[in-house]
């Protein structure tokens, strides 16, 4: 009898603690991380296949074997424009023709959750975005005779209909100057491109100047300062 009695207390010492332990292992399994997306948050548009790369951001388990978001408006071949992370790598590749670009932001969204590698959720997943948008080109070059200093600037753009870059005709750009020893920069003169996307500008410094040109861009057509040149 006394062994029966203490088998029973034993019992319900157990049970107390199954009831205790059970709630606890409740929460922990609804408290699952959040897992974002790094993707580029510019876009250029600038080549007849535009490769580029996601990869997991922070709050990503290493359990993840599984995470899918679909792209609007799409940005893959995949159906929905999904973005599929699988067997484990931390890294996806995603891609388009530069002929049919997506233009505009690109709503990345989650396609369910992140499984690890038995199909058990992990991970929510978060949203995220890019802004997508065709490049341009600018190229500046100078010289110098006397105190007179002549430089010429050329402008371009993708043009996804021609799958190529174009020249920029009539496009307004700013030329800046640097003084040496200095770290502003300063406009000089705003110009317009002629009918194939060059312009020349002369002026007289009288010095040694650092020199670049600024091309505003549009809701299609990003902008782009051209690299520095000294004259």
């Amino acid at each position: 009898m006394k062994l029966y009695k203490t088998t029973l207390a034993v019992l319900a010492l157990m049970a107390a603690s199954l009831v205790t332990i059970q709630p606890a292992d409740a929460a922990q399994q609804q408290a699952t991380a959040t897992c974002s997306l790094w993707v580029p948050s510019r876009i250029s548009v600038g080549a007849t296949y535009n490769n580029f790369l996601a990869r997991f951001g922070a709050g990503c388990p290493d359990t993840i074997y599984t995470a899918v978001w679909k792209s609007t408006p799409a940005v893959t071949p995949n159906p929905q424009g999904r973005l599929e992370f699988t067997y484990g790598n931390r890294v996806a590749q995603f891609g388009f023709y530069g002929t049919v670009p997506p233009i505009g932001t690109i709503t990345w969204t989650p396609a369910g959750g992140a499984t690890n590698i038995n199909g058990t959720k992990v991970a929510d997943l978060a949203s995220a975005t890019s802004v997508s948008r065709c490049a341009s080109a600018v190229a500046l070059t100078g010289g110098r005779k006397g105190s007179r200093t002549a430089l010429l600037t050329t402008v371009s753009y993708w043009k996804p209909s021609s799958d190529r870059y174009i020249r920029w005709a009539n496009k307004q750009v700013l030329i800046q100057y640097q003084d040496i020893g200095t770290s502003t920069w300063k406009g000089l003169a705003y110009v317009t491109t002629n009918s194939v996307g060059q312009v020349t500008y002369n002026y007289y410094p009288n010095r040694t100047r650092r020199y670049r040109v600024y091309v505003p861009g549009t809701s299609s057509i990003w902008n782009i300062f051209s690299p520095v040149i000294s004259r």
